[in-house]
């Protein structure tokens, strides 16, 4: 692309004509008025387009800027809010593909339906706070819970922002007061107690089917993730040191089943983690691989078009395939309401249509809550959870996974002893007669 323009000197002056003194150029017309420096290019469609700054660095980065968004298809023209917000909207949405191409379909479906389809034709400068706060009104009239709403209020909020960096509008109509008092808040506060309990894991172990019980012994001992579980090696054991190398779990990309890296916060960072496991975990899965052995799965790697990898799993089907999340949530439901956890609202068989009340929060991802509130009960750091976890914040560990957990009082009251006797003499309170 063509270097910017100096509006405030002749590009081609005749030999005769006298500088100014300030730049030593041949002043134009415009000399002195107004920004001096044009920032020129022509749009995908071959039409001029241009923008004035005060000094060359930013005409330059504006022009690189420009440059790329014509090369990779994002670009968005500069027409003061006439341009149709779909245009704004998929062009945020395509930069997702190069940042985290297993997510994009997420992003992908979450924009068209629920960004472009309601606003997408409307232009963007029409865009007010208004608008936002009905459109957060008919996600809710539609059934959305809250925490989705806000997911995508910050899809909504993050392309906005981009077009008023882009200057193609003066504000962000997310960040005004009416849409802060309508907004979704911060996800629902925390159960105080754990959603299962110690001795409700293991009712649901014993109703499992057999091949099955040694999850739950994974999910309460290692705080894993389902995926994480379902990607779950022998390899992935030191058993000299008695410590797993977590480097893996099952995901989806377009509804095809994949190995990625575990979960994280940064889509461009792959956090694996270093867990140490108890011997008890360590004998019962043992005591699962004598009984299913491990069996070799192939998988792509992130994509669905991505290399293969083949990885000796610990859990699969019946027929020796890798788990899928849809079948085993049904599997757990079972178990879980022959435990007395969760109850039927049919009587339709099991397999056959039966169903189930709302029980999300007791689903096997309760087994990480457990794990979390049971190390913290024994005297574990939230700094030292958060990195077994693998979350990159020890707030959100705090905030979101640390429940009461029924325990056994007396070390409680026994440390309050020492704490309060110092070097007296130990008693009792049966030696006053009470």
């Amino acid at each position: 692309m063509a270097e910017p323009y100096d509006n405030w000197h002749k590009s081609r002056p005749k030999p005769d004509e006298e500088k100014c003194k300030e730049h030593g150029k041949v002043p134009s017309k415009d000399h002195g008025k107004g920004k001096r420096w044009v920032a020129r290019w022509r749009d995908p469609s071959g039409k001029q387009e241009d923008k004035y700054f005060d000094r060359l660095e930013e005409a330059r980065k504006h022009l690189n800027k420009i440059s790329t968004s014509i090369d990779t298809g994002t670009y968005i023209p500069p027409s003061n809010g006439e341009t149709k917000f779909k245009v704004i909207a998929k062009a945020w949405v395509d930069n997702r593909k190069h940042k985290s191409p297993r997510t994009y379909a997420q992003y992908e479906s979450r924009v068209d339906n629920h960004i472009i389809a309601p606003l997408g034709e409307i232009p963007i400068g029409k865009i007010k706070p208004s608008t936002v706060v009905s459109w957060i009104n008919g996600r809710r009239e539609i059934g959305l819970d809250d925490t989705y709403i806000g997911l995508i209020l910050q899809h909504l909020s993050a392309m906005l922002e981009t077009a008023v960096e882009d200057e193609v509008i003066g504000k962000n109509p997310c960040r005004s007061r009416t849409v802060k008092d309508v907004k979704p808040k911060r996800g629902k506060k925390s159960a105080t107690d754990v959603p299962i309990s110690a001795a409700q894991s293991d009712a649901l172990r014993e109703n499992l089917p057999d091949r099955y019980k040694a999850v739950v012994d994974v999910g309460r001992g290692f705080g894993m993730r389902q995926g994480e579980i379902f990607g779950f090696s022998p390899d992935d054991i030191d058993w000299q040191a008695k410590e797993i190398h977590l480097v893996r779990q099952i995901a989806f990309d377009r509804g095809r089943m994949v190995f990625a890296p575990p979960k994280c916060s940064d889509n461009e960072e792959e956090r694996d983690r270093y867990i140490p496991a108890s011997d008890e975990v360590l004998f019962r899965l043992v005591a699962h691989m004598t009984a299913y052995p491990p069996i070799e799965v192939t998988l792509p790697w992130k994509t669905a078009d991505g290399e293969p990898r083949t990885v000796l799993l610990f859990f699969t089907s019946r027929e020796g395939k890798p788990l899928n999340k849809n079948y085993f949530n049904w599997v757990w439901k079972a178990a879980a309401e022959a435990a007395g956890i969760i109850k039927a609202i049919n009587d339709k068989p099991v397999g056959k249509g039966r169903l189930w009340e709302e029980c999300r929060d007791r689903m096997m991802h309760a087994l990480r809550h457990l794990y979390a509130s049971e190390r913290v009960a024994e005297g574990m750091d939230v700094y030292t959870l958060a990195l077994r976890m693998g979350h990159a914040d020890a707030g959100y560990t705090l905030r979101k996974y640390i429940h009461r957990v029924a325990k056994d009082h007396s070390a409680e009251r026994a440390q309050i002893d020492r704490t309060l006797r110092g070097s007296s003499v130990p008693r009792s309170i049966s030696d006053v007669g009470w």
